[in-house]
């Protein structure tokens, strides 16, 4: 019998990034840096693209299209790089992006990984110097976004860029302008809707970004499966700046004349916005993790002590409704408490390299 190290790198040797293979033969789990794909150097091979556009899909195919036909209108389509990853879809995904007219990269897992780890993957594919993030149901309303938000990239000081977020494709209902956060943790619905100086974070539904930050903040945190995982980031690069006093990396710009529809597809979710009860249990089981990973220890402390005594603001800013005797309880007592019990456990998880650790998917190529 072959000794284990030997047989252990025989099985590994099969697992090369990229792989152009079936998505069934190659298991979804084998870490990033386990299947020994190439590493990116951009300074010593200069991409001949632009920026990197990546898009996360499940189950959206009646939705993606439109997506990627707006990445394809826009000024510098022929300077793009285009990859979608694929999270599992059993809708017919893959084959019709096999039959794309439209020349993009595809890389497949055979389960749903989630939002972050998909992201990861796409930033590890991606060859250009900057990475733009396109929900799977948003479009493009404005043909130079792309363009418009590289240009204030590298140009300004700041190092990543969004545009204005709507929920209708007429511009007359908001989504999201500049994304805010509620000293608990919160998202602040009210004032993401109506404000764009200085924003807290980006959401990943359109940012463009350089892709040398993504790589320094280890990339996202996989632990946020659906939902917060731009607020994550983007907050983590803000502490980071801080701490290195690098002013001008702890902002954010919108540009207010660049415009995305985000369609929120009922498809392609784990659960419905509608779906309240799960809704208001995920964002409160993950906001103190959250708080945790921005704002340190005394952060969190701070949030857990003074919660029963923001109540109201929480009903108000966060949830913009009347929460019931349990839902307090929830948000103020028992959620706190399960996250103080985790707290070892979450410090250690949040110091990892998310980036190194992503799973490796399988790149098909088109047959157009």
């Amino acid at each position: 019998m072959r000794p284990v190290a030997t047989r252990c790198k025989r099985n590994l040797s099969a697992l090369r990034f990229p792989n152009r293979v079936d998505t069934h033969r190659l298991p979804s789990y084998v870490p990033w840096h386990f299947a020994e794909h190439p590493e990116s150097d951009l300074s010593a091979h200069p991409s001949k693209y632009d920026c990197t556009v990546v898009i996360v899909t499940w189950n959206r195919l009646d939705k993606l299209g439109a997506a990627i036909d707006s990445v394809f209108r826009q000024t510098i389509a022929d300077r793009l790089e285009v990859i979608v990853v694929d999270n599992g879809s059993e809708d017919g995904t893959i084959a019709w992006l096999r039959e794309s007219k439209h020349p993009v990269r595809i890389l497949s897992y055979r389960s749903n990984m989630g939002a972050s780890t998909a992201r990861n993957a796409g930033i590890h594919a991606a060859t250009a110097a900057h990475v733009c993030f396109l929900d799977s149901d948003a479009v493009l309303l404005s043909t130079n976004a792309i363009e418009r938000c590289l240009e204030a990239v590298k140009s300004g000081p700041e190092r990543a860029v969004g545009g204005a977020i709507w929920l209708d494709a007429e511009k007359t209902k908001p989504f999201c302008f500049g994304g805010y956060v509620t000293p608990e943790g919160h998202f602040d619905g009210e004032r993401s809707r109506s404000d764009s100086d200085d924003p807290d974070f980006l959401s990943t539904c359109f940012a463009v970004w350089e892709k040398s930050l993504l790589e320094e903040l280890r990339g996202f945190n996989p632990w946020y499966f659906w939902g917060i995982e731009d607020l994550d980031i983007s907050l983590r690069a803000r502490a980071n700046a801080r701490r290195r006093a690098d002013s001008a990396a702890t902002r954010y710009r919108v540009l207010m004349d660049i415009h995305a529809h985000h369609d929120m597809a009922r498809q392609g979710r784990q659960y419905q916005f509608d779906d309240w009860a799960r809704v208001f249990r995920s964002i409160e089981r993950q906001r103190l993790y959250l708080v945790l990973s921005y704002a340190g220890i005394a952060g969190f402390v701070k949030v857990l002590l003074s919660g029963p005594f923001r109540l109201k603001r929480i009903q108000t800013s966060a949830w913009e409704r009347r929460l019931s005797l349990k839902e307090k309880f929830l948000s103020v007592g028992w959620f706190p408490f399960l996250r103080l019990l985790c707290l070892p456990i979450d410090l250690i998880s949040q110091r990892r390299d998310f980036l190194k650790g992503t799973p490796a998917p399988v790149e098909i190529d088109q047959t157009r």
